[in-house]
């Protein structure tokens, strides 16, 4: 059910350790094609992504989606938005199966304020997507 995350930061860090930080920890499977989150919808959750690929992007005039990047496993999906709004800004939808671990907002949020060893993380995550927009 779980990819191997040797292309993430994940490789660095236990799951169980990070999942062990939260208490409402969901495990959701999605199928190809189907949304994970929608443009406008209230901003609820985060998705960690541990199998699959999602495609995130912004809906044209045609109703075409436009894909502005893809999370594997080991990203997150929603959380630029979590921590920057409270709707999403970009639609995500499975573009294979995918295996996700849903974490409320509201739990992600808590966790920054009081755990540096969870930020530094998130801190490293954001550095690495960063690096690789500016290096494609």
């Amino acid at each position: 059910m779980f990819e191997r995350y040797s292309n993430s930061f994940l490789r660095d860090f236990s799951l169980d350790n990070l999942l062990g930080k939260f208490q409402g920890v969901i495990f959701h499977s999605f199928k190809k094609g189907q949304f994970i989150y929608r443009e406008n919808e209230r901003v609820d959750f985060v998705y960690f992504i541990l199998s699959g690929e999602v495609s995130v992007g912004n809906f044209s005039d045609d109703s075409e989606i436009r894909q502005i990047s893809k999370c594997h496993s080991g990203d997150i999906a929603g959380f630029d938005d979590a921590i920057s709004g409270t709707h999403y800004a970009k639609s995500a939808y499975a573009v294979t199966n995918v295996n996700s671990v849903e974490i409320k907002k509201s739990e992600i949020i808590e966790l920054t304020k009081r755990n540096d060893e969870f930020n530094l993380w998130i801190l490293k995550y954001l550095s690495t997507r960063i690096n690789s927009v500016n290096c494609s």
